[in-house]
């Protein structure tokens, strides 16, 4: 998939500037990776303590579904966040992904392209984006086989000097049945978008082949609450 083929859908999302995260955290060099050492920080359970919901299915123009994982919120209404793994774990995070678990509607049904919202941040001082770096992306079914990878610099999808977009990418046609999954990996090039409440239990960790519940840690309560990442899969 090309560049200048991909279809685009960049959407401006305006939040306070209290959401916005340093692109200085993104550039922080990674050195060393250890699985064992992202293991050792996150409980690994086989699954979620309650059963995920299923995702939605949202009808769209042209025959085409949207399948959502999330709340089903619109963003002006969810509790927004920026994620990256390297800034949780470290350099132990250049292997972590964001997974997302979605369900086919249809046994016949093909993935053609991903809602992603994300960031690669900005220096304002600077006035420039980050350095060119490398996120990933797999598809995988619900065995783990991979079905399709995609690997590209951060900046041409996410790089805004106002906040956080949301893009369209497309794939080429994916065959899916029953459950699947889309794995991000941000490789500390950038700020994956994720829900802060209303945790569905369809979005993982993905370490070393296990699926860990994702959850974060709110600082003013010392809570752990479930988090959505922003990923939503469409086609027909």
């Amino acid at each position: 998939m090309s560049k200048t083929t991909s279809k685009t859908i960049i959407i401006a999302l305006l939040f306070c500037s209290s959401l916005w995260l340093s692109s200085q955290a993104a550039d922080e060099g990674v050195t060393s990776f250890s699985y064992q050492n992202v293991i050792d920080q996150r409980s690994v359970q086989p699954e979620a303590a309650t059963p995920p919901s299923q995702s939605m299915a949202q009808p769209l123009e042209g025959g085409q579904t949207m399948l959502i994982s999330d709340s089903g919120k619109n963003l002006s209404d969810m509790e927004f966040t920026l994620y990256s793994a390297i800034a949780d774990f470290g350099g132990a995070g250049l292997g972590v992904g964001e997974a997302v678990k979605f369900t086919a509607p249809t046994p016949d049904w093909m993935l053609k392209s991903l809602l992603i919202v994300g960031w690669s941040g900005f220096n304002h001082t600077s006035g420039r984006l980050p350095p060119d770096r490398n996120f990933l992306i797999e598809v995988r079914d619900d065995e783990a086989n991979l079905l399709y990878k995609f690997a590209d610099t951060q900046n041409f999808y996410f790089g805004s000097a106002d906040g956080p977009v949301a893009y369209g990418m497309d794939v080429p046609s994916v065959p899916v049945t029953k459950d699947f999954y889309v794995v991000f990996y941000d490789r500390g090039s950038m700020y994956l978008g994720a829900e802060q409440s209303n945790g569905t239990g369809n979005s993982y960790l993905a370490i070393d082949g296990q699926l860990i519940p994702a959850e974060v840690k709110i600082r003013e309560t010392n809570e752990t609450v479930k988090v959505n990442w922003l990923i939503r899969a469409i086609g027909g």
